[in-house]
């Protein structure tokens, strides 16, 4: 009888540490993806074309700028002013980064070399959620704003 017990109440105590873990699991999973919203992801913008060369990282209130094709390095760094990155932080974080690559282009130019091609990439936690290609200048209506200001920024 007393066998039957103990492997009984063993047997509780491990069902009851593993809804624990689960809880904590869980739990963690939410923080992580409360964080991963609270926190500015790195956006990386490009545009190619024949007479055109840009590649721009946004990370940390500072813009890094290279105009030439397989850079090793950005060659400018540009400190972004309190106001400007609040904004740019504003509008990134009103996007949902998972449906990025569902977004759709206004235009086809560059495919009739009308227009350079650009694309952008979001990076948070680890994780790169790239949009699908569009004409520079033209970007898909969601994230207009926020290449309009980034790429406003690089003229400076």
């Amino acid at each position: 009888m007393k066998a039957i017990f103990t492997i009984l109440a063993a047997f509780l105590i491990t069902i009851t540490s593993c809804n624990c873990q689960k809880d904590t699991v869980s739990s963690n999973a939410l923080t992580s993806e409360t964080n991963m919203q609270n926190v500015m992801p790195t956006i990386k913008y490009e545009a190619n074309a024949r007479g055109l060369a840009l590649a721009v990282k946004v990370e940390n209130q500072i813009l890094f700028v290279s105009r030439v094709r397989d850079f090793k390095d950005y060659e400018e760094k540009i400190k972004i002013s309190d106001a400007d990155w609040k904004e740019i932080t504003t509008l990134t974080k009103a996007l949902d980064l998972t449906k990025v690559k569902d977004l759709k282009w206004p235009t086809e130019m560059r495919f009739y070399d009308g227009a350079a091609h650009a694309n952008i990439i979001f990076i948070s936690g680890g994780v790169e959620y790239p949009a699908n290609g569009f004409d520079h200048g033209y970007p898909p209506v969601e994230i207009e704003k926020l290449v309009n200001k980034i790429l406003k920024l690089t003229e400076k």
